[in-house]
């Protein structure tokens, strides 16, 4: 398999590329159950597929990404021309209709979209082989981003947020004027949005451990392994961690306490699963 690419982008207080590494190391595993150079997996909610899809299928996996979202699956088809990638609009039920089945399946900050987690739990767990695994990442519905979320909420509210952002905007378009001057040409703006272009999904789940647990029963697996993913993150918490030129100690710093401390006090939660039994039909 080629490297990973988990470290050619770099690491946010959101911990993607701890997300990544961590998905890399769970495929590898179950690659070795299975005995197998590479996995067919599916990213259901894959986004643009920036920092999970695309890495994968550098590994050499067959990766198909999923999203109803078409300008994500529009823009994640120009961005990857991979073989051995694709990405389409479909739903769960027509995946099931035409046969598909995976090795693994990641579903990464998706459960927390919807209504009835557990009805999607149910539908994954047909597509999967039944000796294939399902990793799920979803944010503590407690922890720091979903309250940081709900407190920008209420500042939005009382036009405070807005404040903010001139301010914290204003004070980028100065230091990038004293770089222009510094070295004599402009400063290109980014043109693309990386991660995802859906902003207009919100969450309705926020979970307690206890109650994705049951959900996961629900949907017929359970937890083989578990990993908190960051502590803070959130509105507001990268304009703290983004202090250059310590930006990168912050972040690591940030994963490793969601690691050490303990995990209903973490940001979001990352979960290995495998089937409670074999799939029957």
């Amino acid at each position: 398999m080629a490297d990973s690419r988990a470290m050619t982008f770099p690491e946010t207080s959101y911990g993607i590329v701890k997300r990544l590494q961590t998905i890399e190391s769970w495929a590898d595993r179950v690659a070795q159950r299975l005995g197998a150079p590479s996995l067919s997996i599916l990213d259901f909610g894959c986004g643009t597929g920036d920092h999970v899809t695309y890495p994968l299928a550098c590994l050499g996996h067959r990766v198909l990404g999923v999203d109803m979202h078409e300008p994500s699956i529009q823009e994640a088809q120009r961005r990857y021309p991979l073989p051995n990638l694709l990405f389409r609009m479909a739903r769960l039920e027509s995946l099931i209709e035409e046969g598909h089945r995976f090795d693994l399946i990641v579903c990464s900050e998706v459960l927390e979209h919807l209504h009835r987690p557990q009805d999607c739990l149910a539908l994954l767990r047909r597509l999967l082989q039944p000796v294939g695994a399902l990793v799920i990442t979803t944010p503590n519905g407690y922890g720091s981003y979903e309250l940081l979320c709900r407190l920008q909420r209420g500042l939005t509210s009382l036009g405070i947020d807005q404040l903010l952002r001139r301010a914290v905007h204003a004070r980028r378009e100065r230091k990038a004027r004293a770089v222009e001057a510094a070295i004599c040409a402009p400063v290109p703006a980014a043109n693309e949005q990386v991660g995802f272009l859906n902003f207009e999904s919100g969450h309705v789940q926020f979970f307690r451990e206890r109650h994705l647990l049951e959900a996961f029963e629900t949907g017929g697996f359970r937890v083989t392994e578990r990993r908190a993913r960051t502590f803070l993150c959130g509105p507001y918490i990268d304009v703290v961690l983004r202090l250059p030129p310590f930006r990168q100690a912050l972040y690591r710093m940030n994963n490793r306490a969601a690691d050490l401390l303990p995990f209903s006090w973490s940001a979001d939660w990352m979960f290995l699963l495998e089937p409670t039994e074999k799939r029957i039909g």
